[in-house]
């Protein structure tokens, strides 16, 4: 059927008279969805018409490629065309819907045929709920017209008003602003700016895992700040400063500022999140709870009962009413549903708290019982505040990636994702060793052979955990070493392993799973703020080899590569069983202790000292690790213990040294 005004021109007038998105989806040849597009683009203004995928249409104002959406995050469209004839990404495609305004459509080009993939009928299924337009074809049902009655701006207001308040009002009351996607969440932010910037002579920084994260908060204050200077990352306004400084570069420096901004704060460590909250006593904390970004509700909870604890007169808005659509959504919804953005995490009722075995579930089941899959991502997205829409494609799409779960009745208790590794030729292994080839889908054999030069690795047929998450109401009660224990049942491995953002929680929590870490990467990850750690369980010398390794590796590189390592972090990675004393350094260390020797004098005797016996850093104080162990300098721990220069911090090295002594009980006879 060729195209229709009348039908284009109704679409498009019900969808601005509810002030709802509506997603079209165009199945015929290319001569024939052209000329529907050429039909709908004539509707919509031409400045206003955005394209992700495929060829770029002299109509399109804007066109990315089909795995680029997020370049237009930050701008507002009428028309979004995407082209799934050359390739799809959910993350892209995500990105890019929140781009378009209420009264808008997306038109999307599927691919010409079908296919068996699961991953592409999964795609099908759900493009089959929009408004599905057939060559030759009857015309579907426009959907009826909803009365708009927006109050869009009233919590994007009161926002603002409270995000005012954290630099008027009493210091340490931090605020907190959850949201779903497209609630002006980080506009808000941006106006609350420019509105301070306005109002008086303040420095405001801002942090998130990336600029680019950011950069709609400096587009709305510069909108009402039209002659402020911008440059990169900085807006400029009489004596007025935006600016962005990440994470990792925010806690080392500690730079001052009137009020800082923590955007996407779901995205960065909570260790690092209550950094910034005792150092920093005006902070705005704003963090996306739906959508692309992938935020668990573990962030809320962990973080806000922290706050709730050391910061009781903290404050906390959600912003739950669009600002773009009207409420109800259709495209929204359907977003969500498609997506599983909208999987709610289910409460495990009384009398069905143990669980039960953990099962594989096939791709064929994931496809064909959607409710299996929901219920384990509300878990995964609960747990994992990266885990995105590209995670359920490729969950569905990779053969090699595989999902194991447990059950209480309904509910997901726990849930376990995995990726087949190794098994590797000796001609691939070699490039591997050289840097020439990386291949995908191995990371941990091609870093064990790559970086620690260990072939075996890659030969052997190995499973990496990606993800493992239990149930909140089950945490801390073995549920998750149980899962791990039952997946060594049922699957065959020569060795097993894992890879993450390093906390020492997480590595206490492996370690008592029976894997020791093997590889700890130099540098922190943008994203996470984290240094990436491997590790590994298994038998076999090569094993106890890498490990042996670490244990050299993390004691000569603790005061250099990972001089800024959290202290909790530190010591989880030094854990040793103590070996023999020397009564030799005990002696020098005493005589320090009460005041003789000088620090460089004993400084190699107790390095000495601690990495015969690693495990006596777990009595030792948060000041004895900086100096001794990771080789702070006098002014950084003057500055990180609030200290008065270096003879008071030498006096407190020497009582932290007496204290540890008494505490290992050890003494030498005068």
């Amino acid at each position: 059927m060729v195209a229709t005004p009348k039908f284009v021109h109704q679409l498009i007038h019900s969808a601005s008279a509810s002030h709802h998105r509506y997603g079209v989806v165009l199945k015929g040849d290319q001569p024939w969805q052209l000329q529907w597009l050429k039909q709908i683009s004539s509707e919509v203004s031409s400045n206003q018409i955005f394209q992700v995928g495929g060829d770029a249409h002299s109509f399109s104002s804007q066109c990315v490629r089909y795995s680029k959406g997020q370049r237009l995050l930050g701008q507002e469209c009428q028309l979004l065309i995407c082209d799934f004839t050359q390739g799809f990404d959910a993350n892209s495609f995500s990105a890019a819907l929140g781009c378009v305004v209420g009264g808008g459509l997306v038109v999307i080009i599927p691919k010409p045929t079908a296919s068996n993939a699961v991953d592409e009928q999964w795609l099908e299924n759900a493009l089959g709920k929009l408004i599905v337009v057939e060559q030759n074809q009857p015309l579907p049902c426009i959907p009826a017209k909803v009365d708009a009655t927006l109050e869009a701006y009233s919590q994007q207001n009161l926002a603002v008003e409270k995000v005012r308040k954290v630099i008027e009002g009493h210091r340490k009351r931090p605020l907190v602003i959850t949201a779903d996607r497209g609630r002006g969440k980080s506009s808000a932010l941006g106006i609350a700016a420019a509105e301070l910037m306005k109002a008086r002579d303040i420095h405001i920084m801002v942090t998130a895992p990336t600029l680019a994260t950011i950069q709609p908060v400096f587009e709305h204050a510069l909108r009402l700040l039209p002659k402020a200077k911008q440059e990169k990352g900085r807006l400029t306004f009489d004596d007025s400063v935006l600016e962005f400084v990440a994470p990792d570069e925010l806690l080392r420096n500690q730079p001052t500022c009137d009020c800082l901004f923590v955007d996407e704060a779901s995205a960065i460590p909570i260790p690092m999140l209550k950094k910034m909250v005792e150092h920093y006593h005006r902070a705005v904390f704003s963090t996306t709870v739906h959508g692309y970004e992938g935020c668990g509700r573990g962030f809320t909870l962990k973080f806000q009962l922290w706050l709730a604890k050391h910061r009781p007169n903290y404050n906390h808005i959600h912003l739950d009413q669009p600002i773009r659509w009207n409420s109800n959504d259709p495209l929204e919804q359907w977003h969500f549903d498609s997506f599983l953005l909208d999987a709610e995490l289910q409460k495990l009722p009384k009398g069905q708290q143990d669980g039960g075995v953990l099962t594989h579930i096939t791709k064929q089941q994931l496809l064909q019982q959607p409710q299996l899959l929901r219920a384990c991502f509300a878990l995964l997205v609960n747990a994992h505040y990266q885990t995105s829409p590209n995670d359920l494609m490729l969950l569905l799409a990779d053969d090699a990636i595989q999902l194991y779960a447990s059950f209480s009745g309904d509910v997901c208790i726990g849930c376990v994702l995995t990726v087949q590794e190794g098994e590797l030729d000796e001609a691939l292994i070699e490039q591997i060793q050289q840097g020439k080839r990386r291949p995908k889908g191995h990371l941990v054999a091609t870093t064990l052979a790559n970086q620690l030069g260990v072939a075996e690795a890659a030969c052997c047929r190995s499973l990496r955990i990606m993800r493992i998450a239990v149930h909140p109401q089950l945490q801390r009660q073995g549920v998750g070493q149980r899962l791990l224990s039952q997946l060594r049942e049922i699957t065959e491995a020569e060795f097993y392993s894992t890879s993450f953002g390093a906390s020492a929680e997480l590595v206490s929590f492996w370690k008592k799973c029976g894997f020791m870490p093997v590889k700890l990467g130099s540098a922190r990850e943008q994203a996470s703020g984290t240094h990436s750690l491997v590790m590994v369980s298994g038998d076999g010398t090569w094993v106890n080899d890498v490990e042996s390794y670490f244990r050299q590796f993390i004691q000569f590189s603790i005061s250099t590569l990972f001089q800024d390592l959290e202290l909790d972090l530190v010591r989880e990675l030094l854990q040793e069983e103590s070996s023999s004393l020397n009564p030799t350094a005990v002696h020098l260390i005493e005589n320090y202790a009460k005041g003789g020797s000088s620090y460089d004098s004993v400084a190699p005797v107790f390095a000495a000292w601690w990495m015969a016996s690693p495990k006596r850093l777990m009595s030792a104080s948060d000041f004895l690790i900086r100096k001794f162990v990771q080789n702070w300098s006098w002014e950084q721990c003057v500055k990180e213990f609030a200290l008065v220069g270096k003879k008071q911090a030498e006096l407190q090295l020497r009582s932290d040294m007496a204290e540890l002594l008494s505490s290992l009980n050890l003494h030498c006879k005068n």
